[in-house]
């Protein structure tokens, strides 16, 4: 294995406990994939290509300007699609403005407001919070939404946004509760850098607790090395989504019940989290 030290974040154990012992698999709260969500974020994706294309066509024209059946011909749709598309274009921001006369065609306006710009992880964060309520009031713009926040994103990040979103899970109908700062984010770095962790675990008090004669969870800490995967939220808990290599399965760990995390130089080959996991339907 690789040397450690990329990243580290523990929690204070108020037990003390760091003898190492193998736990039980943890009950899956058995949450159902976003698949809603997920074709949401591929054809958002297919169209936020062509938009990219309308845009840099005409800012290449310039003053000049391009006619709706010339952009039609140059990316293979209708002159209606192209209608819609100068339509979202100017609602996302672009100074977009349409010239009459027999040549008239649409124009970006070089003094007008620039677009809205946005991050990898701020466009992350928008999606997840929309995916994180699905029967809101507004639900049916949820799709509109999405592909004007992966347009704010440079073009060569939109996929990683859209397959980082695709492994956060979330309960409909549940308000995600806080997690953990530090080990959230070394969890999440690693989850983008697809670098193996070592974590310090504690049990799972509500599952062992349950399952114990005396009605006590053991008070220990177990180290494993982990591939994080995804992450989850379902019954008022967060969990990571990780594959365990010492027990060469995927098991879900709750955040709050991991005391330190450590990142390594140790990457490792992508696995499909819907795969690894098969929520129940």
């Amino acid at each position: 294995m690789g040397s450690q030290g990329q990243a580290t974040a523990q929690h204070d154990d108020p037990d003390g406990a760091t003898a190492p012992s193998r736990l039980p698999h943890p009950r899956r709260p058995g949450l159902p994939p976003s698949t809603q969500v997920s074709d949401a974020l591929g054809r958002a994706v297919n169209r936020s290509s062509r938009l990219d294309t309308l845009t840099k066509e005409l800012r290449a024209a310039g003053g000049q300007g391009r006619t709706s059946s010339w952009l039609a011909d140059r990316l293979g749709v209708s002159a209606r699609t192209i209608k819609r598309d100068v339509m979202a274009l100017q609602q996302a921001g672009v100074p977009i403005r349409a010239t009459s006369g027999p040549q008239g065609g649409y124009v970006i306006d070089p003094t007008g407001q620039r677009p809205l710009t946005l991050t990898a992880d701020e466009a992350l964060a928008a999606v997840v919070g929309l995916q994180a309520v699905p029967d809101q009031p507004f639900a049916p713009a949820r799709s509109s939404a999405v592909a004007k926040i992966l347009r704010a994103v440079a073009p060569e990040r939109r996929a990683e946004v859209a397959q980082l979103a695709d492994r956060v899970w979330i309960r409909p109908g549940e308000p995600p509760a806080a997690s953990d700062g530090p080990i959230r984010q070394v969890l999440t770095d690693a989850l983008r850098d697809r670098r193996v962790v070592l974590i310090d675990h504690g049990p799972d008090d509500r599952t062992d607790a349950e399952a114990g004669a005396d009605g006590a969870a053991a008070a220990v800490t177990a180290t494993v090395q982990v591939e994080p995967l995804g992450f989850a939220h379902s019954r008022g808990r967060w969990f990571v989504l990780a594959w365990s290599r010492d027990d060469d399965a995927g098991r879900w760990f709750p955040l709050d019940n991991i005391r330190a995390a450590q990142s390594t130089h140790e990457t490792f080959e992508p696995r499909d989290v819907r795969e690894v996991f098969s929520p129940p339907s």
